[in-house]
């Protein structure tokens, strides 16, 4: 019987700044199970992609200017089972199911970073599913079922929430709001144990990415992409037509990317641009829709 680490992984790299030649490279591994992806800056000298697979001990492929060694995020006697890779301030973290926290430190090094969190036996109602912060002395970590951390630069420690549901996202915002998304695509806000759901969700999938940018909460899904314009969520426009690409999202340096099963496009604030476009061709309303955009 075939399970996900049976599935060879394809990682795509993009050049986008070259004249000409490749623009591309790929990388295959073998025994990567339920990769995650992400990105790491400091304290190195050039940022490299990671890629991350949720095993007993957390195996870790570096990428680009020079890939590997293998890493391992926890020691033996530990399993971080990664969920999501996120770099906060230059430094990445890899949080897990069981309140899991460790920072990459080192090439080829991560710390636990779980002071203040007690060792108890791990359950589904424990996080974690996302991490982020203001600073390096206010950062929040979210998962399991309204399973909701403060770090204060020094230890963690449990907040309240409203509900014993799911979630899935949290976002240190540029509004000085703290936003938290979960079950049913739900959306709530505040901060430390004050927390009021501003949207209700019905959908039957999670919000993948909910973030800041252009000074606008926006929101990525399978099958949606949203903005918060404070009252709802509405569908992404440019120019009055609507953004088509729903999937996964991150934004740096001015710019945002997002993308889907068989779309890469990115936003400068400005001006949508395809990256990379359903192969061997789209249909003609979502080509007339990339074109227009």
């Amino acid at each position: 019987m075939w399970g996900d680490y049976h599935i060879p992984t394809r990682i795509y790299s993009l050049a986008t700044d070259r004249p000409d030649g490749v623009k591309y490279g790929l990388e295959e591994l073998d025994g990567m199970r339920y990769p995650s992806l992400g990105v790491s800056r400091l304290p190195f000298p050039r940022p490299c992609g990671l890629l991350a697979s949720r095993n007993r001990t957390g195996d870790v492929w570096p990428l680009g200017g020079g890939s590997g060694p293998f890493e391992h995020i926890a020691p033996d006697g530990e399993t971080p089972a990664t969920k999501r890779l996120k770099c906060i301030n230059g430094f990445t973290y890899s949080v897990g199911v069981g309140r899991a926290v460790y920072k990459r430190v080192a090439i080829g090094k991560w710390i636990t970073f779980t002071n203040g969190i007690p060792k108890v036996e791990a359950d589904t109602n424990q996080g974690f599913s996302d991490i982020d912060a203001f600073s390096d002395e206010d950062m929040y970590a979210v998962g399991g079922h309204g399973d909701v951390w403060h770090y204060d630069g020094e230890k963690w420690t449990q907040l309240g929430f409203p509900n014993n549901v799911r979630l899935e996202t949290v976002t240190c915002a540029g509004d000085g709001n703290v936003y938290i998304s979960g079950e049913g695509g739900s959306l709530w806000v505040g901060n430390k144990s004050t927390w009021k759901r501003i949207h209700k969700g019905s959908s039957s999938i999670l919000w993948n990415d909910v973030l800041w940018f252009q000074d606008k909460l926006w929101l990525a899904s399978d099958y949606q992409f949203r903005q918060w314009n404070g009252k709802e969520l509405v569908p992404v426009k440019h120019e009055g037509e609507t953004v088509y690409i729903t999937g996964h999202m991150d934004a740096h340096d001015g710019i945002l990317v997002v993308a889907s099963l068989d779309t890469v496009m990115q936003f400068d604030g400005d001006t949508w641009r395809v990256l990379v476009a359903p192969y061997p061709s789209p249909s003609t309303d979502h080509a007339a829709a990339c074109t227009n955009l």
